[in-house]
């Protein structure tokens, strides 16, 4: 029989004068260490209810409704994000200075660096940036910090448990640098299941956030770790549906929407809960539940992803993820083959960046979608490509309609098409607009990790000290925020400056 870890089931208790959210996980997670000396295999989830039962609720989820209506803070949190929907920079400004974390999030997860995003609000978004994504510790806590992360990373399981014996407070502690992420985070993607057992067992965080992404440790294992290690994360009390991250696609999205679609994954988490939108069903390949939402809500066919995947239509999504049955049923279903992303791509362009199958091409071609310069490039139809060029030499210019082809070769590391745009003219300092940021081809091969084509621009003369329009930096200093030390010597190296 499992051990009831409330000291009473039956009355109620009354809550703190002054309780907060943050108190009553506090006392979830010390009480779980404590049970968990006596059976190693607790959950979180199960403390939790405990604790709203003793409260008097029925789930935790409840107590943490009543909680936040109560709570004085709640009021302020909302002011605050109110500001941030409104794009009243000097309100969140004031806010941060008077210590609101940066971190809180609304309640669909969000924080004020994602809304500011998502709002296009550019002022509050790097205000928050900096905020979010400072680093203002002592150089012995850092240090002691990116300890605890390496262990975790790194599987090495004796040292982790010396180090979090020496430094309790810092188990959910973020790292420094460009993806700020706990040792949960870090063990999770890296597939140390002893790591992440350790963790638990001593109170990390199941549903601690990262930066910039907003993800659980459950959103990267669904991406990148074994199903074993999701299984782990589920059963610790992780939120299966994961509202809130970046990409605005849930821990699902995170499974089946990037570049792997993991069926075994994804098929765990909706026995678990889960909640199949439309870009999970698209990826997953499922026309029947397509169908279904699409018919439930019509306006779906003109929905948009967030600008990580250039505020895509489901057409896009279909094209990119390789789903000929899908693209076929969304064009059944009235979907607009002309219509453009945020690079101005349409879903044949998009088809053709991504390597689609000819049958996709052939569909969204005999729809009427216009097969544009970028599209010829990438299906290496180049005496097409050649031919708008002669009708229009401009075209890959300096304000040229068509310079974005080789950002959009750069963002798909597709080196043949570079290597002609290269050939044929194109202006390689131009500067397009891609997630939101004006910015040249050699700032986007520091992002993506393509140094390759940072050498072959630098050795066509790409100019290493244009700086973008939103960040005003140079690719040398991309390369220095994102922590691309190979990058940073070749720019140098190229007399590249900050």
């Amino acid at each position: 029989m499992t051990h009831d870890p409330s000291p009473s089931a039956h009355r109620a208790r009354a809550l703190p004068q002054r309780a907060s959210l943050e108190h009553l996980k506090n006392e979830a997670k010390q009480r779980l260490k404590a049970l968990r000396r006596q059976e190693p295999q607790a959950r979180l989830a199960a403390v939790q209810l405990a604790l709203a039962r003793e409260y008097g609720f029925a789930s935790w989820r409840q107590l943490k409704a009543h909680v936040d209506q109560i709570d004085p803070r709640r009021r302020e949190r909302k002011r605050v994000f109110d500001a941030a929907r409104a794009g009243d920079v000097e309100t969140v400004r004031r806010a941060f200075e008077s210590g609101f974390d940066p971190g809180t999030t609304d309640d669909d997860g969000r924080t004020i660096h994602q809304i500011a995003k998502a709002d296009r609000h550019e002022a509050i978004e790097l205000l928050a940036r900096d905020v979010q994504g400072g680093e203002r510790r002592p150089p012995d806590v850092r240090q002691a910090v990116e300890a605890i992360l390496a262990a975790a990373n790194q599987g090495r399981v004796d040292e982790l448990r010396r180090l979090l014996d020496a430094h309790p407070d810092l188990i959910d502690a973020r790292g420094g640098g460009f993806q700020k992420q706990a040792a949960l985070h870090r063990a999770a993607c890296a597939n140390r299941h002893d790591c992440v057992r350790l963790l638990l067992q001593r109170g990390a965080d199941v549903r601690i956030r990262d930066f910039p992404d907003n993800a659980y440790p459950l959103h990267l294992a669904a991406a990148v770790a074994d199903l074993e290690m999701v299984k782990i994360l589920v059963e610790a009390g992780s939120d299966v549906d994961g509202r809130g991250d970046d990409y605005e696609v849930g821990v699902l999205g995170w499974a089946s929407c990037f570049r792997r679609v993991r069926e075994d994954v994804a098929e765990y988490l909706l026995r678990h809960g889960a909640t199949l939108d439309l870009w999970s069903a698209i990826a997953l390949d499922r026309a029947d539940d397509v169908r279904r939402l699409v018919a439930r809500d019509p306006s779906l066919l003109a929905a948009r992803m967030t600008r990580n995947q250039h505020r895509r239509t489901p057409l896009h999504h279909a094209a990119a993820k390789n789903r000929p049955k899908i693209v076929g049923l969304l064009l059944d279903l009235g979907a607009d083959p002309h219509a453009t992303d945020a690079t101005g791509a349409t879903p044949l362009t998009t088809a053709a960046l991504e390597h689609a199958d000819p049958a996709i091409i052939a569909m969204l071609e005999q729809a009427g979608a216009p097969l544009d310069f970028a599209a010829a490039v990438n299906l290496k139809r180049y005496d097409l490509a050649e031919a708008m060029l002669r009708e229009d030499p401009a075209r890959i210019g300096p304000a040229g309609r068509d310079a974005i082809a080789l950002h959009l070769a750069v963002s798909r590391k597709n080196v043949d098409a570079v290597h002609w745009l290269i050939a044929h003219g194109v202006d390689v300092d131009a500067k397009r607009r891609m997630w939101d940021c004006n910015h040249t081809a050699l700032h986007m091969t520091t992002e993506n990790g393509a140094i390759d084509i940072a050498r072959i621009l630098l050795d066509a003369g790409a100019d290493p000290d244009i700086r973008d329009d939103k960040y005003d930096a140079t690719a040398l200093g991309w390369a220095d925020f994102f922590g691309r030390d190979d990058f940073a010597a070749l720019i140098r190296e190229k007399g590249g400056h900050k």
